[in-house]
């Protein structure tokens, strides 16, 4: 909805807040988390938010398709992303509702994504079976030097076949469901992980050994690792690829601050026509550049495939460009599919997937604590306290629970841009992610809007992948704004990091064969560790900036665990002193009758100390929640 409306549309929901001492002040929030918004508007937040997500939601499901090699119009790919909505709408039902108790969107992490194409360079993977017609989209074998990597003819599916490893010993490529087992049980086995961490406390003893010198790296290398999907994509038509990335920076950083005009009710009324009150409209272009950038690219493609532009040869690589490549996918898709558990089959097991997703899942927790502080913020609440801490990473380990169980490789995890978009919609409410939720459950089970969804060509998603990958390199450097960078030390650590965590997995990827141990299962457990950029970047920071000798000043721990709201001498989660009272903010009603059935809940990591909820209102605090002081927290958090 409109960042700014007319003051007396909602005057009375939106009315300021009494201090103790009578005096007024406006809050920066219209609708805060006591003050429900209308119902209409209910709705139409909870649109936008969606709306937000729907390119990553694209992206999550298109990619994870490609990488277990589904055909471009497989119906795995509606399926995959019906079940991306599915369980987006369910983990920000229980997040909202169970977790930090803050409204925030949950969707698929991108850094999974990341341990898929690692596994992906495993023989098992990246076969080609004349027999069954399976081959894998190899993303990370995108190479110019023959010598290596044979690059099909239509330029997707890139079979990389090492010179010294004759095609006869190579193992039976598996299939697309069988890759999907794998992930699936594989998923599951490592989200157990961050329930653990999360149901026993553990969150605070991880941070001890964090501080941004450690995040920098392993969040930047998350958006440098993906650029040779990059190059897939786009190579159906620079032209049309060129024009998303050029959409995205116009409406981004040109167009950002126009005002579309948006007709409200009080807008349309004969006393705002007799005031000649100024008319305010939707930020449109700062609120969706990329859903913009993909919605004209895929129109422009639309015209140019009917004046028949592109080729219609499904061999050619240019044919991908056109609306009705997948076509018939949208006639196969029946009207309604429930995701269910077990859609791609009885899981399976994968030690090389287990582990990546681990180091994903450690990733995800570093990250979603920035959120849950930026969220707090956005809220104008008191800041998480440890439970609720603890809390949040418990359920978004059930979130990844979930999303094993019914078939999708990709955990879940809070977005940070729809934090953002609380404060220039002034608009916080848990009601409107309580019906952001819902409406992705229904629209899960709705088959034909995902398979519409799924005919977007490939160079409509490039601008999208260009910003989302670019945001995510920007925003794990930021963090280095708390960090000495005159020091040599630190420059060292972060270097090292970031050129390792690329040199490695590229040196491996050309010469794989120099890494087999014989042991099949502790070659998949290198192969992870060492072809993946995130992990290996993350686990060198992690180590020289834990055991070199350093002040706590300039590593930035002390000024990065402040903004966090962290004790920068403690390893437990401490909560800042503010005006409001936390127990209206992260508890529930309820929670005083489980009490008094059941003492020990009380003592549990992740549940509210004390007897009870106070249910008498209490007075926010001063707003503290602005675009600045939001922005200034992405540098911990994600795309």
């Amino acid at each position: 909805m409109s960042d700014v409306e007319d003051k007396d549309v909602g005057s009375e929901d939106a009315a300021p807040d009494v201090h103790e001492d009578g005096k007024k002040s406006e809050t920066a929030l219209r609708y805060t988390l006591t003050k429900p918004p209308p119902v209409l508007f209910t709705l139409g937040a909870a649109l936008q938010h969606i709306l937000m997500c729907v390119p990553t939601f694209l992206l999550g499901s298109f990619l994870a398709a490609d990488i277990v090699g589904a055909e471009h119009d497989s119906l795995i790919r509606t399926k995959l992303f019906s079940t991306v909505i599915f369980t987006s709408g369910a983990c920000t039902l229980l997040q909202t509702a169970l977790g930090a108790r803050l409204p925030m969107i949950q969707g698929p992490a991108t850094a999974f994504l990341l341990v898929l194409l690692t596994v992906q360079r495993s023989r098992e993977w990246t076969c080609k079976d004349s027999s069954t017609g399976y081959n894998s989209t190899d993303y990370n074998n995108t190479d110019y030097n023959n010598t290596y990597y044979n690059i099909t003819d239509d330029g997707y599916n890139t079979t990389s076949t090492p010179d010294t490893v004759p095609m006869g010993d190579l193992p039976t490529c598996l299939s697309p469901e069988d890759k999907l087992r794998e992930v699936s049980g594989s998923l599951m086995a490592a989200s157990c992980v961050e329930i653990l961490i999360g149901g026993t406390g553990l969150v605070g003893l991880l941070m001890k050994f964090v501080g941004p010198v450690t995040v920098a790296p392993t969040i930047a290398l998350v958006g440098l690792s993906v650029y040779k999907v990059l190059i897939a994509y786009s190579r159906s038509s620079w032209e049309l690829s060129l024009l998303g990335v050029v959409l995205v920076v116009l409406f981004a950083l040109y167009l950002g601050h126009i005002a579309v005009p948006f007709p409200t009710r009080s807008a349309c009324s004969a006393q705002h026509r007799r005031r000649k009150s100024k008319t305010h409209g939707l930020l449109i272009f700062q609120l969706l550049p990329v859903l913009l950038s993909i919605l004209v690219v895929w129109a422009v493609s639309g015209i140019l495939t009917n004046a028949n532009v592109f080729p219609t040869d499904p061999a050619n690589p240019r044919f991908r460009a056109r609306t009705d490549a997948k076509s018939t996918m949208l006639h196969r898709t029946p009207w309604f599919y429930v995701p269910h558990p077990g859609q791609f089959g009885m899981p399976s097991f994968n030690i090389g997937l287990f582990i990546g997703f681990i180091a994903a899942f450690l990733a995800s927790i570093i990250e979603s604590v920035g959120d849950y502080f930026a969220a707090a913020k956005a809220c104008e609440v008191t800041t998480p306290p440890k439970h609720a801490i603890n809390r949040g990473i418990f359920i978004e380990g059930l979130g990844g629970l979930l999303s094993g169980t019914v078939g999708f490789g990709l955990s879940t995890t809070s977005y940070t841009p729809n934090i953002a978009a609380m404060t220039l919609t002034k608009t916080a409410h848990r009601y409107i992610m309580y019906s952001a939720g819902a409406i992705m459950l229904v629209l899960s089970v709705v088959g034909k809007v995902g398979a519409a969804l799924a005919t977007i060509p490939d160079p409509a998603l490039v601008g999208s992948m260009v910003a989302v990958c670019g945001m995510m390199v920007t925003l794990g450097l930021s963090s280095l704004q708390f960090v000495n960078m005159n020091s040599s030390r630190n420059l060292l650590i972060v270097g090292m990091a970031l050129f390792i965590g690329i040199f490695l997995p590229e040196w491996l990827e050309r010469h794989p064969e120099d890494f087999e141990t014989g042991v099949k299962d502790l070659d998949k457990i290198l192969q992870i560790i060492l072809g993946s950029p995130m992990l290996l970047g993350g686990l060198i920071a992690i180590f020289l900036d834990n055991t070199t000798k350093g002040s706590r000043k300039d590593r930035g721990i002390d000024a990065w665990q402040n903004r966090l709201g962290t004790d920068a001498t403690n390893t437990s989660i401490t909560q800042k002193p503010m005006e409001s009272s936390s127990d209206n903010t992260y508890g529930w009603f309820w929670q005083g009758r489980l009490y008094q059935y059941l003492p020990c809940c009380s003592r549990l990591p992740f549940m509210p100390p004390g007897t009870g909820l106070d249910r008498t209102p209490t007075s926010l605090s001063q707003p503290i929640g602005t675009p600045d002081n939001v922005r200034s927290l992405l540098g911990n958090s994600r795309v």
